[in-house]
């Protein structure tokens, strides 16, 4: 620590010296100033309204105006922009993995917190969504769980949306790309006098790329979703502000994209399995979020509600054998309810205190119905096994965080400390239906529960420097409480063991923030060291998908964000980085040494972005970009037999804009570049070799173009 320490006081007269030197070398004016606008941008994200320099922690911030891609972007599109943040480009959205810094996972409990407008969302089977009528992403890497708790325990994403406006407005999107896909939007703001209302609309409809040979070559991926809500604010009064809004949203995917590795190196977008497969989900949420302001205090209460009902239907051996198929569905409620109180802006000590508690009931039935080649999987004569259990969950916690401004001139100390306790309660139960039986037969029985607890400390320092450099030091413990599997993968034994137990961190960061003073250079730097204890991965079993404690890992690294308008009209944008993740302990002493799954060992987005003014009288702004984005080299099973090479995918850009429409055309991978999304080791590869490694290609080239009007 003292070392850390010594590093972190010289580097402030360094870099102090380096500022300036920016700061003179960079004048001038631009009519389309991205760098200044970053460093103007308010963030939320530590729960109240904070500038990114006066925040401790490395964090990314992407504003609606750089929101550029596809016509119905998704988080999987930030992968690469936000260093060290990784979210497959592949084609389905139920199995997307998550990866900040090394640290993730592919299915379970997240760990990233994803907050919508200060609501969180707890299932991570429902972080891909279309994102529309974006005010701003904001991604802070490292643990969040002092203020955040149990699903950010290496990172947060707070997504705001645009606010209802005062007065009416009216924009329509219409968009057309590559495999017959289409997308429509309408947001219309309809203020009264009292309730400024907003009420939005999207569907995306698409004919998806993979074909399915046992099925004539007909598309296995289809997708279609559509999303309807409905925002309001309130002020009562002066000093009050109430917020609140419904949402629903219905997606539908096509079957799991995964075929023989060898084969896909030849054909990438092919599968050949007998079922045809889907996921189908159905979400509705409502919250209300109340604030209000004193002189000196400030108080804020959200409350959520959310209900969701998934149907999954599948072909479960992913082979031509009618070996098993999978049934699912699923259903869940959800309530939080969290009140804080804080100081008002402007005191020495600024200090947040606060309490968060939820209660979730996940209830899952299968059935599984096994066929006429299911020796290649099962060691006994089975139909048919039934599977229903029920989850009940539910949290409370008491936090409080305190930061001492000018400690010396400059610098200013933050602590915080978080109490998070969880109980979670299992009733489980499986009957079998074996060969020639008339009746089920009772086989696995489960009613458990476990508490969870933890203490989750933060520290930290910031240094500024005139009014545009800032250093920082973080020490902060991530954590993510355990669980369990909802269905037992050893049919061979009547033994039961679905728990699985937390996974806690420690994560050692230094960083460096700086927005020169005339707004035309941006720079973020960031070193880390992360600490990670019985780390919970994603395996495949005989059944199906599971949960496991695979044991310790250390992940280190750097990270860099730049972005410099070196021309008047041209910007260059630079994010990368580097994370060494690797086990020192697992359960399998031969993997001790391997890389941890998934996680790439570097990512990169680095491009050009131009943006001209015109003086027509239909017509305001010209934007072109070209942008690359990297992904190091990612293995996808503890042993680190299944890998995927280092990959790069070019993008490209091009739009006008005026009062009344904007237009864009864009191409994502554009010279198709073929790689692997995710690998995995086909439980019937035991009996079928030629099906023991299995992959999901990732998305080919895709072009697309979209218009929008606008009447204000």
């Amino acid at each position: 620590m003292r070392y850390i320490l010594s590093i972190f006081l010289l580097l402030i007269k360094g870099l102090g010296v380096y500022a300036q030197h920016i700061a003179v070398s960079h004048n001038g004016d631009s009519t389309f100033n991205t760098v200044r606008e970053l460093q103007e941008v308010v963030v939320t994200a530590e729960k109240r309204e904070l500038k990114p320099l006066d925040i401790p922690t490395a964090l990314t911030v992407i504003t609606s105006r750089s929101m550029t891609g596809e016509n119905t972007p998704d988080l999987r599109n930030i992968s690469g922009i936000v260093p060290n943040f990784y979210m497959q480009e592949g084609g389905l959205k139920l199995s997307t993995p998550i990866y900040i810094r090394g640290v993730g996972t592919v299915s379970g409990t997240p760990p990233v917190g994803l907050y919508v407008d200060g609501v969180p969302v707890f299932d991570k089977n429902a972080f891909v969504f279309e994102l529309y009528d974006i005010s701003r992403i904001e991604v802070l890497r490292g643990p969040q769980t002092t203020l955040y708790g149990r699903n950010s325990i290496n990172g947060l994403i707070h997504i705001t949306t645009q606010a209802p406006a005062k007065d009416f407005s009216l924009k329509a999107t219409a968009g057309y790309a590559s495999y017959n896909s289409r997308n429509y939007q309408l947001v219309a703001n309809l203020p009264s006098r009292i309730v400024y209302n907003k009420l939005s609309f999207a569907y995306q409809k698409s004919g998806g790329y993979f074909k399915n040979h046992y099925d004539h070559n007909r598309k296995s991926n289809p997708s279609d979703s559509y999303n309807l809500r409905y925002h309001g604010i309130a002020y009562a009064a002066r000093d009050w502000k109430i917020a609140f809004g419904v949402n629903f949203s219905h997606s539908f995917d096509g079957g799991y994209a995964y075929y023989v590795a060898d084969s896909l190196k030849n054909n990438r977008y092919l599968v050949n399995y007998n079922t045809p497969s889907s996921y189908k989900r159905e979400l509705f949420s409502g919250y209300a979020n109340v604030k209000k302001n004193w002189n000196r205090f400030i108080f804020q209460g959200v409350t959520s509600y959310s209900w969701t009902k998934d149907q999954q239907i599948f072909d479960a051996d992913f082979t031509y054998l009618d070996v098993f198929n999978n049934n699912k569905k699923s259903g869940q409620n959800l309530f939080t309810q969290e009140i804080n109180l804080q100081s008002a802006a402007g005191s020495r000590w600024n200090w947040t205190i606060g309490v968060f508690g939820f209660y979730k009931d996940l209830t899952n039935k299968y059935l599984a119905a096994f066929g006429k080649d299911k020796a290649y999987l099962l060691p006994m004569a089975l139909d048919e096994a039934k599977y229903q259990n029920n989850t009940v969950t539910s949290g409370l916690a008491g936090y409080g965080q305190i930061t001492l401004q000018e400690l010396w001139s400059g610098m200013s100390f933050t602590a915080g400390l978080r109490y998070d306790c969880e109980k979670s309660r299992l009733d489980y139960a499986d009957s079998l239906l074996f060969t020639l039986a008339t009746s089920y037969e009772k086989y696995h029985e489960s009613d458990e529960s476990k508490v969870f607890t933890a203490w989750l400390p933060k520290f930290s320092l910031l240094q500024k420097c005139q009014d545009n450099l800032s250093l920082f030091l973080s020490i902060s413990k991530g954590y993510k409480a355990g669980g369990y599997n909802i269905i037992v993968n050893d049919m061979s034994s009547q033994m039961v063991k679905l728990g699985y137990k937390e996974e806690k961190l420690w994560n050692y960061e230094l960083g460096m923030k700086y927005f020169s003073s005339n707004g035309k250079f941006h720079i973020n730097l960031a070193a880390f060291f992360i600490d990670w204890k019985d780390q919970q991965i994603f395996v495949m079993g005989m059944m199906g998908p599971g949960i496991k404690n695979a044991g310790d890992a250390h992940s280190y690294g750097g990270e860099m964000d730049i972005r410099w308008q070196f021309l008047p009209d041209l910007t260059y944008l630079l994010s990368a980085g580097y994370s060494h993740s690797r086990y020192y302990n697992n359960e399998e002493k031969s993997h001790e040494g391997n890389h941890i799954v998934m996680a790439p060992e570097f990512t990169t987005y680095t491009g050009l972005s131009y943006h001209r003014a015109i003086r027509t009288s239909w017509c305001n702004s010209f934007f072109a970009s070209t942008t690359v984005n990297g992904f190091g080299k990612q293995y996808f099973d503890e042993a680190n037999l299944l890998k995927q090479m280092p990959y790069f995918l070019w993008n490209m850009e091009l739009g006008i804009s005026g009062k009344y429409f904007d237009f864009r055309i864009w191409g994502k991978n554009i010279l198709d570049k073929a790689f692997f999304a995710y690998m995995l080791n086909n439980p019937v590869g035991n009996k079928l070799p030629s099906y023991r490694d299995m992959g999901q290609s990732g998305a080919p080239a895709r072009f697309g173009a979209s218009i929008t009007l606008k009447i204000n």
